[in-house]
């Protein structure tokens, strides 16, 4: 077996997404679902009730009237930020942790993955993008690869820093040469078993290398990649691989980002990361407030 066969492969050791992830996705798909029927499937689990009451009253959400129920919530927020709130408090636990390999603590992914996602949402909302509701989502995702990579990483660790300097190669290009894969295509790959959306999957393939996206779904890839690329300028999250990734302009150009355009978005994201980044801590080790994930 080559060393991409057992990466793969170790995909399988990663927890499924918990059964309530799963049928709120399926309950999205559905336009007569009514908001008492999503309520009731979040409801049956406290701590999840807690942590959405928790965020719908966020700073980040710019509520001013104190929301009380979950079906206040839904109403007020909208289904599709629900499922991307119960989204986060289900990969918490696999985030929230150090990564072997990449040389990031307890915080640092998590971190980082929050920052992307919001500040994806920040761009696709200052650019005035049409259809980018997966923007959070896509951007809170798109390292997944890394919880899988991490031990591999670390074994190979020296040949990739080696190849990275002497070849002028980016990080996840060093990843391709030394082990036949890196840590965007395993997020795919991840994401797909997790049987996300395909624009969702694509934006973590590519969140890298978006002038290789379909055209389908490039504009949520590029975005993906642009939010990455000024976190990990800004430094949120940033680990052994830190800066060592390159802006595809082509993405900016496509976008239509100006430098304005970024600074703004960074403030927000900012303030959205006070507001955020602490929510949903694990009250146990590797279960985040009561969300339970399957087993395969």
């Amino acid at each position: 077996m080559t060393e991409k066969q057992t990466i793969l492969a170790a995909i399988k050791n990663v927890p499924s997404l918990p059964s309530v992830v799963i049928k709120l996705r399926k309950y999205l798909n559905d336009p007569d679902v009514s908001f008492d029927e999503l309520a009731k499937v979040i409801q049956v689990d406290p701590g999840l009730t807690a942590n959405i009451l928790q965020l719908a009253n966020s700073a980040y959400f710019g509520w001013t009237r104190t929301i009380k129920t979950v079906q206040e919530a839904i109403t007020r927020l909208g289904t599709n930020r629900v499922f991307q709130m119960v989204l986060c408090m289900s990969v918490a636990p696999l985030v929230r942790k150090p990564i072997r390999g990449y040389d990031t603590d307890a915080e640092g992914l998590w971190e980082h993955s929050i920052a992307v996602g919001i500040c994806a949402e920040q761009l696709a909302l200052a650019l005035k993008l049409k259809d980018m509701d997966a923007a959070f989502t896509a951007g809170l995702l798109h390292d997944m690869g890394k919880v899988v990579m991490g031990t591999f990483v670390e074994v190979d660790d020296e040949p990739i820093k080696e190849i990275m300097h002497s070849d002028g190669l980016s990080f996840n290009e060093a990843e391709q040469m030394v082990m036949g894969i890196d840590h965007a295509e395993v997020a795919g790959e991840l994401l797909k078993v997790w049987n996300l959306p395909n624009d969702v999957v694509e934006a973590a393939r590519w969140h890298h290398c978006p002038s290789q996206a379909s055209a389908e779904h490039q504009q949520l890839v590029d975005l993906v990649h642009l939010a990455d690329v000024l976190c990990i300028n800004v430094g949120w999250g940033m680990g052994s691989d830190g800066l060592q990734y390159r802006l595809d302009e082509n993405a900016s150009q496509r976008l239509g980002v100006g430098s304005g355009v970024a600074e703004d978005v960074i403030l927000k994201v900012m303030m959205g990361m006070d507001d955020l980044k602490d929510m949903f801590n694990p009250s146990t080790e590797g279960e985040p407030n009561g969300v339970k994930h399957s087993t395969r």
